[in-house]
């Protein structure tokens, strides 16, 4: 265990068991914003206020500010492509106060302006159990088409994230995030309370994280009613119907969103996109479920209604098992490529001309409410603590959705073959290593999102689904609303399970294993099979024996054969008589190499 995280649990921070520690704390904000939106330039406008609760045992004699709109600026440190034309001026702040005391952010001995961040020293440095009060005027732009989860669509519409100055997370492991944005990461935020005020023309919708306070403002009459009535309906209410002529209004509407201890707020807004919402019942409560689209789209999105409904109940009730812990969700869709982005009670996502991949995107961004929302995880280190749950959810909810037809394995599949087309390369490392080195993206979908699923079902087949449930739900119980560490996770499903599983962590974590099983011959007079572990990462063991009459039977061990360490096992074959062949099935768990899977067998 590294010192900074050794330090945390000798000061009773966290503790060996897995929950948070008797001395553990965070820090929070509330922001109050307010910002003005100009279609097409894209250019944003705002002002803001921030008050910052130090919950720490420690002074702060420094605040961090993020710049995350500097990302797009010409010069700023990236690690991914952004094309030309989305290169903007950054984000200029400016009127900046402390206390209500004037503060100048030019760069000098009290400033430190980096790529995507602003550290400023204080005179006054924040006591524990106190608050500082930051007052900033800003303007920046979006990028002018889609780039790295967030942008323009078109001249009426977008999708607006990483877009005011905020605060960046002091914690009990590292003190200050000082990580530059660039890109191949995503955030790691405190959680925060939320009062935003979005000004638009006239005429635009905005759907943000949140519950909209003024609708009687902003919607038409006709839309209020239908608003009103989606609220309660289970079924579909189209309230805005979407069209190819909107039109242009100089007045400035208000759209008032409030959002409590969440990790972001986002927003997309459109004159033109087509809006269908429900309520789904989710214990005894109903949640506003949205679904808003491109009206061009409507054969392949209207149905993602459904699809969202379907999601928040198996989330709710099947896996993670946990009530869904927001009054909505909408589903934007605008992204001009099959891809996907979460945010709080929100998602940014495209389409695919693939139905199953339509369903299992729109899952998946539902399902990062769980990870790395309602527990907080932080993204820039771990981001396997959160992609790594969604895509293990997503494939069960697939293997529901669709079970008994063509696709009912369709992400597993999807998964699998990339997992195993890339394993065992120089840069498929451990999954301990801190997010923030992978900028080679290949090495993110293999790290942040295969990897870690097959790592959840593997544990999930070795300690049974009930055992395991009760691990994740504890887990997430203990850690809702905080942040939790990876050692956090694996010592409340040691506890939980009550089962030293250091050996499967040490395997699957911090080692650079990777799934590769080979049959290595059969032993006739001990009846006994030998299986090699090339790749040295404990996976399951399912033996497909075919005897000479046609019969076949199965052998199944989950991971825990690999529990002493061994690099190969023997099993016994009760029955050899009239055996024909052994097959090693691998179409669930990883294999990289299935050339060596088969054994003829002659008696």
């Amino acid at each position: 265990m590294p010192k900074e995280f050794k330090k945390a649990y000798k000061n009773k921070m966290r503790s060996y068991d897995g929950s948070p520690g008797e001395n553990y704390w965070q820090n929070s904000s509330s922001y109050t914003i307010v910002a003005e939106i100009e279609p097409g330039s894209w250019k944003i406008k705002g002002t803001e206020k921030i008050v910052y609760n130090n919950n720490s045992p420690d002074s702060l004699r420094t605040i961090v500010i993020k710049t995350y709109p500097n990302h797009y600026k010409k010069g700023a440190a990236r690690a991914n492509k952004v094309p030309l034309e989305t290169l903007t001026n950054g984000m200029i702040l400016t009127d900046f106060a402390i206390d209500k005391v004037p503060f100048s952010l030019e760069e000098g001995p009290n400033v430190k302006n980096y790529s995507s961040y602003t550290e400023v020293s204080l005179a006054n440095p924040v006591p524990p159990g106190s608050s500082i009060t930051l007052d900033v005027n800003w303007t920046t732009e979006m990028p002018s088409i889609y780039v790295n989860r967030i942008g323009a669509y078109d001249s009426n519409s977008a999708f607006v994230g990483y877009w005011y100055p905020q605060i960046g997370r002091y914690d009990d492991i590292d003190g200050w995030d000082k990580l530059e944005y660039l890109g191949s990461q995503e955030f790691s935020n405190d959680f925060a309370d939320f009062n935003v005020k979005i000004k638009v023309p006239e005429g635009y919708n905005v759907w943000a994280t949140g519950t909209l306070q003024n609708p009687d403002k902003v919607l038409t009459a006709k839309e209020l009613k239908l608003y009103t009535e989606a609220k309660t309906s289970h079924r579909a209410v189209t309230i805005a119907p979407g069209t190819t002529s909107p039109k242009i209004s100089k007045e400035i509407e208000t759209w008032h969103y409030t959002a409590s201890n969440v990790k972001d707020f986002a927003f997309g807004m459109s004159n033109t996109f087509k809006w269908i919402s429900n309520a789904v019942t989710i214990n005894g409560k109903e949640v506003l479920s949205n679904v808003v689209y491109d009206v061009n789209k409507n054969d392949a999105a209207e149905r993602l209604l459904e699809v969202q409904e379907k999601s928040l109940v198996y989330l709710s009730t099947i896996s993670p098992g946990i009530p869904y812990p927001y009054p909505s969700f909408t589903t934007f869709i605008g992204v001009p490529e099959y891809d996907g982005m979460e945010f709080p009670m929100l998602a940014n996502n495209g389409i695919s001309d693939k139905e199953s991949e339509n369903t299992g995107v729109t899952f998946h961004e539902l399902a990062h409410t769980y990870f790395p929302f309602f527990v907080g995880i932080n993204e820039v280190k771990y981001s396997w603590m959160e992609e790594g749950w969604a895509t293990f959810f997503t494939i069960k909810f697939i293997q529901s959705y669709y079970k008994g037809g063509k696709d009912e394995n369709a992400e597993l599949d999807r998964n699998l073959n990339s997992y195993n087309k890339l394993a065992g390369v120089m840069w498929d490392v451990p999954l301990i290593t801190p997010s923030f080195l992978l900028t080679f993206r290949p090495s993110v979908g293999q790290l942040s999102y295969r990897k870690p699923a097959f790592l959840y079902l593997t544990l999930e087949n070795m300690l049974g689904e009930a055992t395991f449930q009760k691990c994740l739900k504890t887990y997430i119980n203990r850690w809702a609303g905080k942040h939790p560490t990876p050692y956090d996770f694996m010592f409340t499903f040691n506890e939980i399970s009550n089962q030293n599983l250091d050996w499967f962590w040490n395997a699957w974590v911090f080692q650079p294993g990777y799934g590769d099983l080979a049959l290595t011959g059969f032993d006739k007079n001990t009846s006994k099979v030998h299986i090699k572990n090339i790749g040295g990462l404990p996976v399951p063991i399912i033996l497909k024996l075919t005897y000479k009459d046609g019969k076949e039977q199965l052998i199944e061990r989950t991971a825990e054969v690999w529990s002493q360490g061994d690099s190969s096992v023997e099993i016994d074959i009760d029955n050899i008589k009239n055996i024909k062949s052994i097959q090693l099935i691998t179409t669930h768990y990883p294999d990289s190499d299935k050339t060596n899977n088969g054994l003829e067998i002659k008696l």
